[in-house]
């Protein structure tokens, strides 16, 4: 990129990939949650496991869905 101080460059790219990093990070410990939430919970069968599960799956379904047609 021509008439950019390379220093200037260096510190943007670092300060974008430091938020990319922090955003992941509180991706993976929400979903991390959720999944534990259902881990931790007494389930009576395994129907009653893979209904939680299936919550779960469309709770994720639903966001990347809103991502893709939204852009946030």
């Amino acid at each position: 990129m021509e008439g950019i101080d390379p220093k200037l460059l260096t510190k943007l790219k670092e300060e974008v990939q430091k938020k990319l990093v922090q955003r992941e990070r509180e991706c993976v410990e929400f979903w991390l949650s959720e999944l534990q939430k259902i881990y931790q919970k007494q389930h009576r069968t395994l129907e009653d496991l893979r209904a939680d599960l299936r919550i779960l799956l469309d709770k994720m379904k639903n966001r990347l869905e809103v991502i893709k047609t939204k852009g946030y």
